[in-house]
């Protein structure tokens, strides 16, 4: 059974990712800048919007359930039904688990926690998920204010347990504490509130492994006549066990304990159905006939309602049995409750709509094989006709959604149709080629002044006061003994000589290291560097003339211009060469690394332990000395004079970074403008950015309008991406 189902995991993985798609897409209508103008325009609306987002979000949970029943690796049989009925013990039966794990009890209810029980020859423990203090808050605390009508409740842990009451209105809480609803509610709060030191520290939200034999304390209410009661099992969440099961030919199973219905806690019916929800393949609702508890009630009734809620598109009758306990029960009882069951429940018909099974839960033995066997041979039948409603009811409330957001999109796109004013070639290519004449002067002038910059003195003198600024800083390190301090790194030279008998070494290490150092210390001019580039993309965007509105309302110029080049890749006809020209502008390259590094590497070559040629021999004989005090020092004096030589000679090659600089933004200016106003496609692909953004370049309706026409074209390429994905794909799928 498992095999089969999970067969079906590939195609909900494919739907999941389909409908991710199309939730981006939908996301992605308003960050484009659409006003409501624009939506107006369009013939949508923000509800619209909001709507057909809710269809998608929808889609994506009915999947994610789906893929979390497929993709469970056991059948799990949820235990379920009126609190003191059995079904703690049902569960110990099923799972050969004892009182310390599962704990019964007479009177009040005892199990705390939702626990799942797996079958397992390897782990014998229980792992706990415990609450943060939000969640704490959100599940634990708030429901109960809800209950109770209160808006200001506490908004923090600090609140609550520093109150000397839980209510800090007195009256209200005199008026709950006397309604036979809310006041047991009440005590249950103040009891919560009494034991805050025992529940709080384990507020961590962390995965607690726990010891079977010390489980009890964790997820079971604390005995009646406790004078301190322990209530850790309110950080809780939920437990995990694991168990080697006692039937060893039914191993793939899991056990769902659901708290028992009918306690007082707020909100117990929908954790109810969340716990249902995807994660038990079938519900045992039990019910114990005792002499006040003999005929189905209307309570039982509500509880089976919980179960139909939560069984999704599986029939009733597949997904719920009843468990009637008949330990230490009157048999007339009994024989009552299956009188009233048949005539009531199943319409005078046994086993109609719900299969009813009798045993006494505290029978291992008898549960064992008359109830397992019982339910997996149900299953087994069953379980793959859940699976397939499940399934095609989830896939069929998709199609339903997916077509109703089809038809608005289209609808949407029949509209934006008429909101483009159709206009004649004539004038297009006129508009087209004002905007290029406009265009090639602006630029031009920009590109003077990048000319101009390659001589300029200010423009040279703000680099090399930085160069000068980062050379200064390496001589302070130079001076300072290399980052060691002198006297420290004179006695590491002492050591490495001692050690391996020899001075060249720690010479030759010395020397790589500051090579290599210098070299990253002078990289620091890159800030400057960074800057002009800045300013060069700040002129290129101030040149743009009326291209330049597409991007007018980004202050960076990065940004801007990357919003550009996003907006002309969106047109509905492409530009590939205008937007590659953009992307070349883009690109430029401008760091200490791309203009000078070779030239400040050969600056540098007196700095390697052994350069080629006759300088070889003159190295070596100064990294040569005596292995003492006076050789180290001598050595450092000598490192120390090659590396100011070093940073003085790879200095003459900095000054040479600003005309680099301005050579390298001139030739990138003077390619892009050349590209973007005489390529082959440049008038014909200005023309298609014209048509799109006439109302923009030239607006007739003030600044409002150029947003709308911007927003439009934005809008219209989001739609078209819908359509195509909701339409092509899925009758390609099909």
């Amino acid at each position: 059974m498992l095999e089969r189902r999970q067969v079906q995991l590939p195609l909900v993985d494919h739907e999941i990712a389909r409908w991710n798609k199309i939730a981006e897409l939908l996301a992605r209508l308003r960050p484009f800048g659409v006003d409501d103008h624009v939506l107006e325009r369009a013939g949508l609306l923000d509800a619209d919007l909001s709507d057909l987002a809710g269809l998608a979000a929808e889609s994506i949970l009915l999947l994610g359930r789906v893929r979390s029943r497929v993709s469970r690796r056991t059948v799990n049989i949820g235990v379920s039904g009126q609190a003191r009925n059995g079904k703690s013990t049902l569960l110990r039966s099923l799972s050969g688990l004892d009182d310390d794990q599962v704990p019964t009890g007479k009177g009040r209810p005892v199990t705390a926690v939702r626990s799942r029980i797996f079958h397992s020859t390897e782990h014998h423990n229980a792992r706990l998920t415990t609450h943060t203090e939000s969640s704490f808050l959100d599940e634990v605390l708030y429901p109960y204010y809800a209950e109770f009508g209160v808006v200001a409740a506490p908004s923090n842990l600090g609140e609550f347990t520093a109150m000397p009451d839980v209510l800090s209105d007195t009256a209200l809480a005199d008026r709950l504490a006397a309604d036979p609803r809310t006041g047991p509610l009440l005590a249950r709060l103040r009891e919560i509130h009494a034991s805050a030191h025992t529940w709080r520290r384990f507020l961590t939200g962390a995965a607690v492994d726990v010891p079977l034999d010390e489980l009890r304390t964790w997820i079971a209410y604390p005995a009646e006549e406790s004078a301190d009661p322990d209530r850790r099992y309110l950080a809780v969440r939920e437990a995990v066990i694991h168990c080697p099961f006692p039937r060893t030919d039914a191993v793939a199973i899991g056990l769902i304990d659901l708290p028992g219905l009918g306690e007082l806690t707020p909100r117990a019916e929908e954790r109810h159905i969340a716990g249902l929800h995807n994660d038990v393949d079938l519900v045992l609702m039990v019910k114990w006939p005792t002499d006040t508890n003999a005929l189905w009630t209307t309570a039982d009734a509500m509880a089976m309602d919980l179960a139909n809620k939560a069984r999704g598109a599986a029939a009733m009758r597949d997904f719920a049995m009843i468990q009637v306990n008949t330990g230490q029960c009157d048999p007339a009882n009994v024989a009552a409750l299956r009188a009233d069951l048949s005539e009531r429940v199943n319409n005078r018909t046994d086993d109609a709509y719900f299969r009813v099974l009798e045993a006494d839960v505290a029978v291992p033995e008898i549960v064992r094989e008359a109830v397992l066997d019982t339910v997996l041979d149900h299953l087994a039948d069953a379980l793959p006709r859940m699976d397939a409603a499940v399934i095609g009811d989830a896939m069929e409330r998709c199609a339903r959604n997916r077509d109703t957001i089809v038809g608005r999109v289209r609808e949407a796109l029949r509209a934006m149709r008429k909101v483009v004013t159709p206009t004649s070639s004539e004038t297009l290519v006129a508009l087209a080629r004002s905007v290029q004449a406009e265009l090639a002067q602006s630029l031009q002038g920009w590109i003077a002044d990048l000319e101009d910059q390659v001589s300029r003195d200010d423009v040279s003198d703000s680099f090399l006061s930085r160069a000068q600024e980062v050379r200064a800083d390496i001589r302070a390190w130079i001076d300072g003994g290399f980052g060691d301090g002198p006297e420290r790194w004179q006695e590491l030279a002492v050591e490495d000589f001692s050690r391996k008998k020899a001075s060249r070494p720690f010479a030759a290490a010395a020397l790589n290291g500051v090579r290599v150092e210098l070299a990253r210390r002078l990289a620091a001019v890159d800030d400057v560097l960074l800057a002009r580039r800045a300013e060069f993309w700040a002129g290129l965007v101030g040149g743009l003339g009326r291209l330049g509105v597409l991007c007018a309302d980004e202050h960076d110029p990065h940004t801007a211009l990357t919003r550009l080049v996003d907006v002309l890749r969106e047109l509905p006809e492409p530009c590939p060469a205008t937007v590659e020209a953009f992307e070349f502008v883009l690109d430029v390259r401008l760091d200490f690394r791309t203009l000078v590094l070779p030239d400040v590497r050969d600056a540098l070559q007196l700095l390697y332990p052994e350069p080629p040629g006759e300088d070889g021999v003159h190295m070596a004989s100064l990294l040569g000395v005596t292995h003492d005090a006076r050789g180290a020092a001598l050595l450092y004096q000598r490192v120390t004079q090659l590396a100011r030589q070093g940073v003085h000679d790879s200095g003459r090659v900095m000054t040479t970074i600003p005309e680099r600089a301005a050579k390298v933004l001139l030739a990138f200016a003077e390619q892009f403008e050349d590209t973007l106003i005489r390529g082959k496609e440049a008038e014909n692909e200005l023309a298609r950015v014209v048509d799109a953004f006439r109302d923009q370049m030239w607006p007739v309706e003030g600044k409002a309008d150029a947003a709308v026409g911007i927003g439009l074209q934005r809008l219209r390429g989001v739609l078209a991406d819908l359509h195509a994905t909701l339409s092509d794909e899925w009758k390609a799928a099909a």
